[in-house]
């Protein structure tokens, strides 16, 4: 029997004299990813006698390169129910590769080496343009990707067992705020079902190029990362529970709640005290709790590209658990999809 890295593995008649070099040509060469110094022959012995024979399995190493160059040392005889194994290349299956789009010099995609960073492999492609936003780049991984998609269906499948729940509830108590509740939930449970998942990363893209390549702020890629680098923004995006969500010219005079206002203000279902605002590279600004360090997020200087999100407000109605981490997950799932599809 031959395995691994031939062009037809599997089992082969046993001829008179037959050998290692023989055994690989029936099974029709060595493949391209065949590692050619060594091979493993497997045998099984039988030894003992008188009823106490036993079956016992050697391991053989193959200089497969001199067993193909016909060096009888090397081109063992082989035996009944040998098996051969032909290992393959280390790292061969690797190859991997990243997508740099947008304001770069050369975009597409990238083969990359084990340990490569994303700054050299910015470099690679000439660099960013003079036209490039890089405090909006967008960093997307697919195994973040996935993982996020696994803990959206996680939280849809759970939303969906916690509405059940809570329509029992209303029914028994009669109460009418268990209807209004209700009908809040399935919407965003509707939202959460819809969602898909991108998988961003948060990196502060001006600092990394400013840095060395291999610097602390580097990033070491993975097969299919992506970057996607915009053109400069003179935008600024109002979410969530306000009059009119829209995106308005950024103007350096105007502070967050000035561009709530140019959005008519917010509804009645806002929560004025947990706005936020996402950074064009995705970091979040929050409001600050109690008389710490940090500034009220009213208070903090917009930029271009920024999104002010106005979650909505759920003490005040009957709550599923977790309505506000649903609605701040369903924010930042929209805010990333228009950062990827903006450019």
């Amino acid at each position: 029997h031959v395995d691994g890295q031939v062009k037809v593995p599997g089992e082969y008649p046993l001829e008179t004299g037959m050998r290692v070099s023989d055994l690989i040509r029936a099974g029709g060469g060595t493949a391209d990813a065949a590692y050619g110094a060594k091979a493993e022959l497997t045998r099984y012995v039988v030894t003992g006698g008188s009823g106490g024979e036993a079956r016992h399995t050697e391991l053989i190493e193959v200089d497969l390169a001199a067993a193909m160059q016909g060096e009888p040392a090397a081109d063992i005889t082989l035996q009944a129910f040998d098996t051969l194994s032909v290992k393959e290349v280390p790292l061969w299956g690797e190859q991997e590769s990243v997508t740099l789009r947008g304001e770069v010099r050369f975009p597409g995609n990238y083969a990359i080496r084990r340990g490569e960073t994303l700054k050299s492999v910015i470099q690679r492609a000439g660099g960013l343009t003079d036209y490039a936003f890089p405090e909006g780049g967008v960093f997307t991984r697919d195994w973040l990707r996935r993982r996020e998609q696994e803990q959206l269906d996680m939280l849809a499948t759970r939303m969906q067992t916690d509405l059940a729940a809570l329509a029992v509830a209303s029914a028994a108590s009669g109460q009418a705020g268990g209807t209004s509740a209700l009908t809040v939930g399935q919407s965003l449970l509707g939202q959460v079902r819809g969602a898909r998942a991108v998988g961003r990363m948060v990196i502060d893209l001006p600092r990394l190029m400013r840095e060395r390549v291999g610097s602390p702020d580097d990033v070491i890629l993975r097969n299919g990362d992506q970057l996607i680098v915009p053109r400069f923004q003179q935008q600024v995006t109002v979410l969530g529970e306000v009059q009119s969500p829209t995106s308005h010219l950024y103007n350096p005079r105007l502070s967050r709640d000035g561009y709530i206002a140019l959005s008519g203000g917010t509804t009645r279902r806002a929560d004025g005290g947990r706005i936020y605002i996402v950074r064009a590279n995705g970091g979040v600004v929050a409001a600050s709790q109690g008389n710490g360090w940090f500034r009220r997020s009213s208070e903090v200087r917009i930029r271009p590209g920024d999104t002010i999100v106005v979650p909505l407000d759920t003490e005040h109605m009957l709550p599923l658990p977790f309505w506000q981490a649903v609605t701040g997950i369903l924010y930042n799932v929209s805010i990333a999809v228009l950062a990827i599809h903006g450019l």
